[in-house]
Parts: C-alpha cells; structure tokens; sequence
C-alpha cells in the first residue's frame, strides 16, 4: 500500500469518527447532565481528561480527571509536570477558521469570493501527473464560495473515497453538511493564498501569536518531547487503540493539543469582536429544533446567555469538545483519551453553560 492510501485509510477513520457513531454504542449526551464529572469519570472508565475553563475570555487552571484505568508511566507525575497531549480531531478546525478570518480581515480573502479565485487550476486531493484533470475543476470551484468551506454547505463529503474522485453530493450553499473534506480543501487555499507551506503558516500566524507551544499539525522527528507527553488514546470498551498517525497536516482533523493551549485560542476568539463579527454572520441552519446553526468556522446555539460556540472532536481513542458564550466568554475546552470522553462534557456543560442545551441533543455528537 502506498504512503497516501495508508494515509487516505487513516482519514476515513477519522472522517468516520467525526459523524460520530461509535461503532459499540450510540448514546444521548442528555442523560449526563448535571452529573458530579468525578463519579462520571470513573464509571465510564474515562482514563484521563484534561479540563480548562474559560471566565469572562480569561482561561483558567487545568484541572485533571483520571477514571478507571492506569495511567501510562509516562503519566504519572502528569499534575506537576507539563500539560498531558492529546488528538483534537476536529478541533483543529476552529484553529483553522482563525487563520482563515484573520486573513479575510486583512483582505487577502473574500468570504464570497469563489475558491476558483485561489486556485484557478482547479484541485486534487495528490498531486496530478502532468496534464491529468483535476478531481475538483476550475468550473466546479467556481460554484463554491469561501465561506461554504468554513461553514460546512460546500456540498463535499466528509470524506471522500480513497479510490474514488471528490465530488459534491448537491449544490454549495444548499444546505449544511459536515465536511473535512472542505477543511482540507480550505487547506489548500490558505496555502495557496499565503505562498507558504500550511505547517509553517499556522506556526507563524496562529501557534507563536497565541503563545501555543505545545500545538502541532502532525509530530516531526524533531518532536521527540512533545511526542512523550501524547497520551495513548482508549475505545469504548477499554483497551488501547493505536493512534492515527498523521503524516501530512491535516486542517480538518490532524491537531495535537493541550487543554491549555486550546484554551488560548479559545480566548483569542472571544475577545476579539470583529472576528466573532465575522464568525456569527450568515450562519447555516443545522437543526432548528435544537437551535443550531453553522458559523464561519464553529457551531453555533441561540439559547439564553448566548449565542454559544461549539465543536467536538472524535478521532479513535480521543474525545474532545469545546464550548463557551460569545456574551460572557464563559465556557471549557475537554480533551480525553476515551472513546467515553463527551459524557463528561455534556455534564461540565449543564454545569458552566446550563443555557445551552440543544447541543447535548445532536444525534452527530457521540
């Protein structure tokens, strides 16, 4: 198998993940709320979670949860030492969305601009033979404006076949559909625009700015430390699961992360008006029932006390959710290293934002 089907594989994976079915169980997140987290930690055999809070945009101390398993060696000195790493899946895509909006402030993008606009020669998931015809063309872009992208109703998969071509399954602007494929794609127009490999990009305009020294897209061989502190990822039914191994950037599903490194991005977003300005504009419909919609770049809940951005994260062995009020930039980041793990956010939800309940509700979460 070649490197990009081996990886192609490990995307599906997590493309797969990302819809949200365990493949053991499906759960409602509703039945956690207002439990103690940790009782709740222990009875789903949670294995570690890292916790921060969010107080008026200013992040607060990590807190650390352990349940019923052993932790790693490497682990044990976790409360004194530097923060425990983890697989954000699809958290990566807000840190994405801040680079894209930031770039749209500064007038290198237009969120009604089409992608064709950023890449004329039409796109490809790999690199084509010479001549060999795009998966998506220039005609095709055409039709997909840049905020689709951000806000998932481009109308692509969210992943697409490895052996196939890309294709969109309606219309961009239609309606919502999650989509990393998107994601990636906005990849390529950031890259595009910025004349810059996306690593780099992200390193110099979103990681250093934010002080997020122990964020990256994928582990170098260089990352030996930062590689340690990755906790080993837990499934539903206990045992080990071996992580995806990125080896390519990834902006819809590759971050590694701390608590309190996401956290700082967290409050990046929140004290800054004009990019929540951009954000909140024009948000698609996900389930009017449950008062949610799609922003640029995060979803969204109209409930008292907000609007409220979330995101949640699932990649094998990881569970990961991020929340907070765009009013009083109250809210958390989670990361765990259990296919359990958005238990307990839905329980420090009803706690920190009780407000904000048609999320816990969203048949995509768990």
């Amino acid at each position: 198998m070649s490197p990009f089907s081996s990886q192609r594989r490990h995307l599906l994976l997590a493309g797969l993940a990302a819809l949200g079915g365990s493949a053991c169980a499906s759960r409602d997140l509703r039945s956690f709320r207002g439990q103690d987290l940790a009782q709740l930690a222990a009875q789903q055999s949670i294995c570690l979670a890292a916790i921060v809070t969010l107080k008026g945009g200013q992040a607060q101390s990590q807190r650390l949860l352990r349940g019923g398993c052993t932790a790693p060696a490497h682990a044990t000195d976790l409360a004194d030492g530097p923060p425990p790493l983890f697989q954000a899946a699809s958290l990566t895509k807000p840190v994405v969305a801040y680079l894209a909006l930031q770039l749209v402030r500064e007038g290198q993008l237009e969120l009604d601009a089409p992608i064709s606009r950023y890449l004329p020669q039409g796109y490809s998931r790999k690199p084509a033979a010479a001549g060999a015809e795009a998966e998506l063309s220039a005609a095709t872009l055409a039709r997909i404006p840049l905020r689709c992208l951000l806000n998932h109703s481009s109308g692509l998969p969210n992943w697409g076949s490895s052996w196939g071509l890309l294709r969109q399954d309606f219309e961009a602007g239609q309606r919502w559909q999650y989509s990393g494929e998107g994601y990636v794609l906005l990849q390529a127009v950031l890259s595009a625009v910025s004349g810059q490999d996306f690593e780099a990009l992200m390193q110099a305009r979103v990681f250093e700015p934010l002080g997020m020294r122990d964020s990256r897209l994928r582990l170098s061989p260089a990352d030996g430390e930062l590689r340690a502190r990755l906790v080993p990822g837990h499934a539903w039914l206990g045992g080990p699961v071996e992580p995806i191994e990125f080896k390519r950037a990834n902006a819809a599903a590759s971050l590694i992360t701390s608590a309190p490194d996401y956290a700082r991005l967290m409050s990046a977003w929140l004290r800054d008006p004009a990019l929540l300005a951009l954000l909140l504009d024009r948000a698609v419909s996900v389930a009017p029932d449950l008062s949610l919609s799609w922003g640029q770049g995060w979803g969204l809940e109209q409930a008292e006390g907000g609007p409220y951005l979330w995101q949640w994260g699932n990649n094998p062995g990881y569970r990961a959710f991020a929340m907070a009020s765009v009013h009083s930039g109250d809210g958390f980041v989670l990361l765990s290293n259990s296919e359990r793990g958005l238990a307990l956010a839905a329980a420090l939800g009803s706690e920190l934002l009780p407000k904000a309940r048609g999320v816990w509700g969203f048949g995509g979460l768990d």
